[in-house]
């Protein structure tokens, strides 16, 4: 957990909402390819991923026969036939398309030593990145996937990323990665944009004030208990879906809500710790962080739906840290 007085986190996040930062953290990517990989990916997920043209990237969600989530991942259409699946689970992925195969005439691995990714985020990434590629990036739109060059080396330059900031992903062979790097770090010292050491800014401060979750905090939820419902496709039939048809009539058992602690905690508050509303329990933590732009201690909790109210006070954890429940999004 990241607190107010850690002036190196600080720097970082702050660089990245006022002007821009970058770093190495390739997820884990599953290749999936075959006549049949669009209908695999379409019953595998709740979005209509098999219809993203090459090119195209999309958000969804993976559930379990049970309706609930199990994965979160982006679906890029990397050519005609061929998909890649960005997770931070490829082991457990590739485990549970054994599982749903069937029929389906389609083949997928493990690539995520072949792959590197950096990440530029922030409002000056556009125009840090249009230093370093060869085709100026100004027209990528968000979840698009683009193939460019950064000195005389093939990259894939994807305009998404996890800190609700304007930001891109560079895609590049893992053999290619020294020299995308040193291109990378050169242009940034000319912006000033440092390279995020602190994993927790980049991967919980930087996405929780702006209500981005990871799967842990969403895991085995409904897309409808934790704001997702927004990404379901009823249209097309998936793993769960009946599960989660009957979830939806009946209304959502818990959900994923944002909280601020009232007081400047100093406390190292955990995943799993207990919500307690008047000496009850009504849930427990997700995450929690604290929020460098809009200094509070901040995360996300799975509550009773009854229980999960904007403005209700909870205390959580064993020295009863007073809360408010709160959207999940703070920017």
């Amino acid at each position: 957990m990241l607190f107010r007085n850690d002036e190196k986190a600080r720097a970082e996040h702050l660089a990245v909402r006022e002007n821009a930062g970058w770093y190495r953290w390739t997820h884990d990517l599953v290749k999936v390819a075959g006549s049949d990989a669009d209908a695999f990916l379409d019953w595998l997920f709740v979005n209509s991923v098999g219809k993203c043209a090459v090119g195209k990237t999309k958000y969804t969600t993976m559930l379990n026969e049970d309706g609930k989530i199990i994965d979160d991942t982006i679906v890029m259409h990397v050519d005609e036939g061929v998909w890649w699946v960005s997770t931070l689970y490829a082991p457990q992925f590739l485990r549970w398309a054994d599982a749903h195969k069937g029929t389906f005439s389609v083949q997928y691995e493990d690539i995520t030593k072949e792959i590197e990714m950096y990440s530029v985020q922030g409002p000056n990434s556009l125009k840090l990145l249009n230093t370093l590629v060869e085709v100026s990036a100004d027209n990528v739109r968000r979840f698009e996937l683009k193939d460019n060059r950064i000195d005389s080396t093939d990259v894939k330059i994807h305009r998404s990323g996890f800190t609700g900031e304007l930001g891109y992903e560079i895609y590049c062979a893992a053999e290619d990665a020294p020299a995308v790097e040193a291109a990378i770090r050169k242009a940034a010292e000319h912006f000033d944009a440092p390279e995020l050491d602190v994993l927790e800014v980049y991967v919980r401060s930087l996405p929780v004030e702006k209500g981005f979750a990871l799967r842990q905090d969403m895991y085995l939820l409904t897309p409808y208990e934790c704001g997702l419902g927004w990404s379901v496709c009823l249209d097309k039939d998936f793993v769960g879906k009946e599960a989660l048809l009957k979830a939806k009539e009946s209304g959502p058992e818990y959900k994923l809500v944002g909280f601020e602690l009232l007081n400047e905690s100093y406390e190292d508050i955990c995943q799993k710790e207990i919500v307690y509303s008047y000496g009850v329990p009504c849930g427990f933590v997700r995450t929690a962080i604290y929020g460098y732009s809009v200094e509070k201690n901040i995360g996300f909790a799975v509550l009773r739906a009854d229980k999960a109210i904007v403005g209700t006070r909870v205390t959580i954890g064993q020295n009863d840290s007073p809360a408010i429940i709160t959207d999940k999004a703070w920017l």
